[in-house]
């Protein structure tokens, strides 16, 4: 069992909160003037000047409106721990030759992963949508003042409020004033009394990011080597791993879905299935000359690494807010669009930089306050190619000293090793390269070496 301590970055984020930091979200704005809306509405501005608050000093929060706290620090903090087993078993073959067969896996428990306490209630941004008309609540109105006239709800309907407390509809149905449609928006605001909510229209909260220890993660594989030591010039080792690795989160940048954390769980973005590399120095049996033809001739070899390896998985995502939870500052999105076909891998340099049909996820089709039924991540991404080959030689000069040459080639093949094409259905440069694979690892590589040793 390994147990790790919590990030330094996860700590250090604390130290920009309110009031020692100001935080701010506003849309709508003109860039000379950006708290002050196109239709003329005020936004408070809580970056005037250095902020220093004295202690036991009232302060004026209002400034800091809609405050937005990123990094909330867990009130039960538990230490993150991974166990780690395998068996494996090792045979000798002939005295220079080695091999093993092991099963290797390991479990991550608590683990660091995003989630927003403040999620916004989708329920209630469709109610009044129902009650003032189609588009009145959409996507990104999550920290937008809504008023409900008095006896506007039908009869018959239930309006669910944010806090998860519901009104009846009807001709006696009260006037509401929703100040946000999150949790926390406003919570001295009781909606039914608009003296009690923010004058301005500028809900107190909007996100409320926490970073906890609830994700997990599970790796299970086979991994098979065989060794032969050095003797007759030769010498190699390869190695072959079949695998497969589960997780809610790969990192704490990924965010959770807020109701249901198990949602997001799915291959690890750093998963590959196979993975072979096989690692070799061969000296070449050239016969041993004497004067300058042993200069030449003698003391050559080769060395190598061979990579072949499958890609990994893909991370489908979507930065629409059709589910109406308002996630707009954390690294990514819950948000996730609808797979409407197959997933099936396309060749890029016969697709226009395709490598799969874009066609395959949606957000069109996603109903509003609903997550898209698309994978957190999908298997996979392009795999690797790859030869990186060396070769040396030795020669002697004087009893005491000799000069080594290598020249060294990287992708020797000059093999196209693409890199994973975006899966961001709305942030590919505006879904322009949505599918596309957009970057490659590096081509073929040559670079030489000349060392006299003395």
């Amino acid at each position: 069992m390994f147990y790790n301590p919590i990030e330094q970055l996860v700590l250090e984020q604390f130290s920009a909160e309110p009031p020692f930091g100001g935080s701010s979200f506003f849309s709508g704005t003109l860039f000379n003037t950006p708290f002050v809306t196109q239709a003329g509405g005020v936004i408070p501005n809580p970056f005037n000047g250095v902020l220093n608050p004295t202690p036991g000093k009232p302060v004026d929060w209002s400034v800091f409106r809609p405050i937005l706290l990123f990094g909330q620090f867990p009130p039960n903090m538990r230490t993150q721990y991974s166990v780690q087993y395998n068996f494996g078993i090792q045979r000798q073959l002939r005295p220079d030759l080695v091999m093993q067969i092991n099963y290797v896996g390991s479990q991550g428990h608590r683990l660091l992963a995003i989630h927003d306490i403040n999620y916004a209630n989708p329920q209630t941004c469709l109610d009044i949508n129902t009650v003032l008309g189609a588009d009145t609540c959409s996507t990104f109105g999550e920290d937008v003042t809504y008023n409900i006239p008095a006896g506007a709800i039908p009869a018959g309907m239930t309006f669910h409020l944010p806090n998860g407390t519901n009104v009846a509809g009807g001709a006696g149905s009260p006037a509401l004033t929703i100040a946000g449609t999150r949790r926390y928006s406003s919570p001295e605001c009781n909606y039914v009394n608009a003296a009690t909510c923010p004058p301005d229209g500028t809900p107190v909260f909007s996100e409320i990011y926490a970073e906890d220890p609830i994700a997990n993660s599970n790796y299970n594989s086979l991994q098979a080597s065989l060794e032969k030591r050095f003797a007759k010039g030769l010498q190699f080792q390869a190695a072959y791993t079949y695998s497969k690795s589960i997780d809610q989160a790969s990192s704490f940048e990924n965010i959770l879905d807020p109701v249901n954390f198990r949602r997001t769980r799915s291959l690890s973005l750093y998963d590959s299935r196979q993975r072979f590399v096989v690692s070799y120095f061969w000296e070449f049996p050239v016969p041993k000359y004497s004067g300058a033809k042993g200069k030449l001739l003698d003391g050559w070899a080769m060395s190598g690494i061979t990579t072949y390896q499958t890609g990994f998985p893909i991370r489908i995502t979507s930065f629409s807010d059709n589910e109406l939870f308002g996630d707009t500052f954390s690294f990514e999105y819950p948000s996730e669009p609808n797979q409407v076909l197959p997933f099936a891998h396309m060749d890029p340099r016969k697709n226009g930089g395709f490598y799969f049909n874009p066609a395959t996820f949606t957000d069109d089709t996603v109903a509003l306050g609903t997550i898209g039924n698309a994978p957190r991540t999908i298997c996979c991404g392009p795999g690797i190619q790859d030869w990186t080959l060396a070769f040396h030689k030795n020669t002697g000069i004087t009893e005491n000293t000799h000069v080594d040459f290598r020249a060294e080639f990287f992708n020797a093949f000059n093999h196209t090793q693409f890199l994973n094409p975006c899966g961001n259905v709305d942030d590919c440069n505006d879904g322009s390269t949505y599918g596309k694979v957009n970057q490659a690892r590096n081509p073929r590589l040559v670079q030489f070496a000349l060392k006299y040793v003395f």
